[in-house]
């Protein structure tokens, strides 16, 4: 039986479906997403699912090599790493200008607020703020260049997130403290103090990732 689409563009339907399957553990990483099985699946021609498949990889949700089908890609530390390092760089430069001007955006409260209200839930259910409340801050700099560039990252940075918080390797309590003491030093103004909670935020989540997936790497199911 066809899985049943949205009424979107039918690629973008597939891309949209096949993120949330991604997102939500139904395709874990290293699963094999070939072209006639994934077209099969949505009941649409082989070209539409290879164009799916590309912006997927694109993205680095999937891998592929060459004359191989498309995998869910497989964190390793490396790459937990980089990207973490990649985000600090764009997000460390946003917060001290939104620090200069004393900027707090509506949109990171009102996601941080989301976060707090949460803190008895599932960890998995703070991804989906957690991710709007680090893309506000890029976002309140009105630069279209800058949020362009950040959402290149956006899948990677969100496929991080569901490992830490699906490991529960930090706590919504502990997230949401250090959300609002960030956004405080930006209210007061404290460029430096702004910046310095931002990059430790964003450490503490990478070394413990990058430990996580060693873990998983050396001791394989």
């Amino acid at each position: 039986m066809s899985a049943r689409l949205g009424v979107v563009s039918v690629v973008q339907a597939i891309i949209n479906d096949l993120r949330s399957r991604i997102f939500n553990g139904e395709l874990t990483p290293g699963t094999p997403l070939g072209e006639v099985d994934v077209a099969a699946h949505y009941g649409v021609a082989r070209p539409t699912t290879k164009a799916a498949l590309e912006n997927l990889v694109a993205s680095g949700l999937l891998s592929r090599n060459a004359h191989q089908s498309a995998r869910v890609t497989v964190l390793d530390s490396t790459d937990a790493r980089d990207i973490y390092q990649t985000r600090a760089i764009i997000e460390a430069e946003a917060v001290r200008l939104l620090a200069s001007t004393g900027h707090v955006p509506p949109a990171a409260l009102e996601a941080n607020a989301q976060i707090t209200a949460l803190t008895n839930a599932s960890p998995i259910d703070i991804v989906e703020p957690d991710v709007r409340f680090h893309s506000a801050l890029v976002n309140a700099l009105k630069s279209a260049r800058t949020s362009a560039i950040y959402a290149q990252l956006s899948d990677e940075i969100r496929l991080c997130m569901t490992h830490v918080q699906d490991a529960t390797l930090l706590s919504t309590e502990d997230i949401a403290a250090e959300h609002q003491r960030l956004l405080t030093q930006i209210e007061s103004r404290d460029e430096q103090g702004a910046a310095s909670t931002l990059a430790e935020h964003l450490n503490r989540a990478s070394k413990k990732l990058e430990a996580h997936l060693d873990l998983i790497q050396s001791n394989p199911k």
